[in-house]
């Protein structure tokens, strides 16, 4: 088992993160790193049918991390989006735009295949506020 770091916080939404060994996110000093993000809904306990509404539930999601860690989504730096299928990308870019458009951050989108075949997009961020 690895040491625990006393400059590293951990960041936990749900047991399910526990079942894949890791965190939502991890803070080490002024950088957050927010593990890939889909949209499940722990609300409603459901995961959506729509990618627009999967992209949206992963950023409140990214957005509920970044807030237990002491970040704001404006800390954004890099962001990846992979997606299921290409066919998405128009259905999700006016909820990137929602959330993105004035923080603009370095971008990657890919198209990958997902651990779930209902999981449409995956979004992960790394944040920082340092000086």
């Amino acid at each position: 088992m690895a040491k625990t770091d006393p400059k590293r916080k951990l960041i936990q939404l749900s047991e399910g993160e526990l079942a894949y060994s890791m965190s939502r996110a991890v803070v080490q000093g002024d950088w957050c790193f927010v593990s890939g993000t889909v949209g499940y809904d722990y609300s409603k306990g459901e995961l959506p049918e729509s990618a627009a509404q999967q992209t949206s539930n992963a950023f409140v999601n990214i957005m509920a991390a970044l807030k237990q860690a002491d970040f704001e989504l404006g800390h954004t730096v890099r962001v990846q989006y992979t997606v299921s299928d290409s066919k998405y990308v128009k259905e999700i870019l006016p909820i990137i735009k929602q959330y993105m458009g004035n923080i603009l951050p370095a971008a990657t989108m890919v198209v990958a295949g997902m651990v779930d075949e209902k999981m449409k997009v995956e979004v992960e961020v790394t944040a920082f506020k340092g000086g």
